[in-house]
């Protein structure tokens, strides 16, 4: 193998291309067969990771310096073993950009830790929520040594002191009976529910000679657990269920029933979570790192893949931002209600509300109360394909433009549902009421987020000449980022630079001169110029 393509081979490499890929690559670099085997090639990329086996910590440490060198609001923390320095037990990361987010967006979290990254077999744990567009986003991660109550309070205390002590509304994990200790403990203004997808795949695999031999126990539950319109419904049914396919002593059946408000959708109706079921959003980041990492990996290798993963997912969201302010949707009957929805809701959002209205046009609605009490319901055709037919009522107060629906969607998701939104159709009302749009899912005015971002109190700047300095970073690291973007915007941030260096030179002088006179220096003040004017005698002034 020649240098060249010992070099070309390292770049694969780290490019995470299967050895069978990098043979055909280097075949066809050569016109031809290779004068060496899959096993050589194999061999040599083992050696390549090896060059990185033994001085983690001190890469690990270069890494993170590194990174808070280019992102002043980067921020990492890690703990070593006490005996043995050079092995870490725990480390957290979160970079500047999903600070900000968090400060946005940070309303509900989902943590889960069931994925093992790289080659020391360490958990992954990756802080996940919603952004403004409805999408995951990365606020944090962390790869830890064990799944202990200590090890989750360190990291969760970690997590908030980088978030500046926000702490989510809500908190969705799974099961696992440390983080049921060490989440209130941490977060203790949160609401800590389990999650659904968890519950309902471990009742699954549990009970599943249970669901074969029970004839429509499955469908039973699901519509149990998903359409319970109220507490009292939804254990009414229950217990019904129990009885009706005898799974009295089905163990499973028993433990979800004594946990059941933790986990029971009905039980969070009016608690926000937007967007949010279950910790699938965790898994399906585990999904992307899977994909991704080997598990022969060591740290540096996961930390470089993480931080491309971190890029794609933080792309796609400026992509977003981008699409709502420049294009225009697809409308489905275009008439005033969408095109309403369509200029106060991010993109993904009001594809989402549409789908609420499309469905509204299946629903029927009988007036119980006129113009205050409704109820709506699925047509005969949509019916039959329910396990059981229900009837949302909706309430409405026309004189202060308020309207609940007893299904809490708007409450949780923060998109008004089918049921209000055929109501409305009923009352002739042509848009909905501004109160209806929330702010976390309109479209941000980049100097908001800015804003957001850099919105630091003024005695603190005023005091703190580190703290100025790394406000200043932060502002022209984002200044150099959205400047190269294009030449013009590049001259255009030169030009304004000249400008300002100009303006801090006058500002340094007049510094300058102060603290003289403060000294007791007399500073001599230079005379002005004198006009050449022109002696009448022909002699101009000496």
């Amino acid at each position: 193998m020649t240098d060249e393509e010992k070099l070309l081979l390292r770049t694969l490499n780290s490019a995470k291309l299967p050895t069978r890929k990098i043979m055909d690559i280097l075949s066809f670099l050569r016109h031809g067969p290779l004068p060496y085997t899959k096993k050589y090639v194999t061999n040599v990329r083992a050696s390549i990771r090896k060059e990185n086996d033994g001085n983690d910590m001190m890469q690990l440490l270069d890494y993170f310096r590194n990174k808070q060198a280019e992102d002043p609001r980067y921020y990492y923390k890690f703990k070593v073993h006490p005996q043995k320095p050079s092995k870490v037990l725990f480390i957290f990361w979160a970079d500047g950009y999903s600070r900000k987010m968090y400060d946005l967006y940070g309303d509900s979290l989902c943590f889960d830790t069931t994925y093992k990254t790289n080659k020391y077999n360490l958990p992954f744990a990756p802080f996940v929520g919603v952004s403004g567009h409805g999408q995951n986003f990365l606020f944090a991660c962390a790869i830890i040594q064990d799944e202990t109550i200590n090890t989750f309070i360190w990291l969760f205390q970690t997590f908030l002191e980088c978030m500046g002590g926000k702490q989510p509304r809500t908190v969705i994990t799974d099961q696992d009976t440390s983080m049921k200790e060490a989440v209130p403990e941490v977060f203790n203004l949160s609401k800590h529910r389990n999650c659904l997808f968890h519950v309902k795949k471990k009742a699954e695999e549990k009970c599943c000679r249970t669901f074969v031999t029970k004839g429509d126990l499955h469908a039973d539950f699901i519509d149990i657990v998903h359409n319970s319109l109220t507490v009292a419904e939804f254990e009414r049914l229950w217990q019904e269920m129990v009885q009706k396919y005898d799974i009295g002593v089905v163990n499973y059946f028993k433990i979800m029933w004594k946990e059941r408000r933790r986990w029971a959708p009905v039980y969070f109706k009016t608690d926000f979570l937007p967007l949010l079921h279950s910790t699938s959003r965790s898994e399906g980041m585990n999904a992307i790192f899977k994909d991704n990492v080997a598990s022969t990996d060591n740290v540096i290798s996961f930390m470089t893949e993480y931080e491309k993963i971190s890029e794609r997912i933080q792309d796609m969201e400026r992509e977003q931002d981008s699409l709502t302010r420049t294009t225009k949707p697809t409308f489905w009957v275009h008439n005033e209600l969408e095109i309403q929805a369509s200029r106060m809701y991010n993109r993904q959002i009001f594809y989402r509300f549409k789908k609420q209205m499309k469905f509204a046009a299946q629903l029927h609605v009988d007036v119980v109360e006129n113009g205050s009490r409704f109820e709506v319901y699925k047509s005969s055709m949509l019916a039959e394909k329910v396990f059981r037919t229900r009837r949302y009522l909706v309430l409405a107060n026309l004189k202060q433009e308020e309207f609940a629906c007893i299904c809490g969607k708007f409450q949780k998701d923060g998109i008004v549902c089918a049921h209000i939104l055929r109501v409305l159709v009923n009352l002739n009302m042509a848009v909905l009421p501004d109160k209806y749009y929330i702010q976390r899912w309109k479209p941000k005015d980049r100097k908001y987020v800015r804003d957001k971002q850099f919105n630091v109190p003024m005695e603190l700047t005023e005091a703190s000449r580190h703290l100025r300095y790394s406000q200043l970073s932060t502002i022209l690291n984002e200044m150099a980022s959205d400047g190269a973007r294009t030449n013009q915007k590049y001259l255009y941030v030169v030009n304004e630079s000249e400008r300002i260096f100009a303006g801090l030179d006058e500002m340094t002088k007049a510094d300058e001169l102060r603290e003289l006179q403060a000294r007791g220096v007399v500073v001599e003040k230079e005379p002005p110029i004198q006009m050449q004017v022109p002696h009448p005698d022909g002699y101009d002034n000496l």
